[in-house]
C-alpha cells in the first residue's frame, strides 16, 4: 500500500507544551543484520526495530555493496518527509492562534 504523504498528522491543540508532538532527542542507529536485513532502531533502546529494509537476493545482486547506501538515503527521504509535514503542522499551529495585541 502506497503511503499518502497528505495524511493528517495528529496535533494536540490543547496541550501548552510548543514542542508537544516532537521528539526532544532521539539517537538513531542503521544496522545490519545478519541475514542482510537493514535495520534502523533507537540506539538507547533494546526494543524491536523501528523500520527494517530487506533488499531481494536479486536485487543485493545488482547493488553489490550499495544496498547499505541505499537504504541510508530511503531513511533520510522518510525522516525528510515526516520532519516537513511535522513543521507545517507546527507553524499551522502557531500561526492560526489570534494575536493578543493588534498594531
Amino acid at each position: 500500500m502506497p503511503y499518502d504523504i497528505d495524511n493528517e498528522i495528529e496535533v494536540d491543540n490543547d496541550n501548552r507544551d510548543q514542542f508537544a508532538g516532537f521528539a526532544k532527542e532521539t539517537t538513531l542507529e542503521l544496522v545490519e543484520a545478519a541475514d542482510g536485513r537493514l535495520l534502523l532502531r533507537d540506539a538507547e533502546q533494546e526494543e524491536a526495530p523501528l523500520m527494517t529494509i530487506d533488499f531481494s537476493a536479486k536485487l543485493k545482486d545488482i547493488l553489490g555493496s550499495d544496498t547499505q547506501a541505499i537504504g541510508q538515503h530511503m531513511i533520510h527521504a522518510a525522516i525528510q518527509v515526516i520532519m516537513q509535514k511535522q513543521m507545517s503542522q507546527w507553524h499551522a499551529h502557531v500561526y492560526d492562534k489570534e494575536p493578543t495585541h493588534y498594531s
